[in-house]
C-alpha cells in the first residue's frame, strides 16, 4: 500500500522517533504500526501542517497505542497518514 515506517535511534532510547511516509494520494486513516518496547506519545511532524502548506485535515492529536504482548512489551500504535506525506513520533 505504498508506505514506508522506519525507526531512527536516538542516543539514549527517548530519543528514538517512528517516521511513517505515505507515498500514495489518499490518505490512510486508522493505519496500524506494531512497534517494539516503545511508546510513541506525540506527533512531532506533520507534513499535512497548515504550517507546511498542507491542508491540516490529517493529524493526530492524541497517538493511540495497544498492547499486542504484553511478554515481549510489543505495541501498535494507531495514526492516521497524510496523502503524499509524513508524520514523525516520538
Amino acid at each position: 500500500e505504498c508506505v514506508i515506517v522506519y525507526r531512527r535511534k536516538g542516543k539514549e532510547e527517548k530519543d528514538d522517533l517512528l517516521i511513517a511516509l505515505n507515498l500514495t494520494p489518499e490518505p490512510r486513516l486508522d493505519w496500524h504500526i506494531v512497534t517494539g518496547n516503545k511508546k510513541y506519545k506525540k506527533e512531532i511532524f506533520n507534513s499535512d501542517s497548515k504550517k507546511y502548506w498542507g491542508s491540516g485535515d490529517v493529524y493526530n492529536p492524541t497517538i493511540r497505542t495497544e498492547v499486542v504482548n504484553e511478554d515481549e512489551k510489543t505495541y501498535k500504535v494507531i495514526v492516521n497518514l497524510p496523502p503524499l506525506g509524513a508524520i514523525i513520533l516520538k
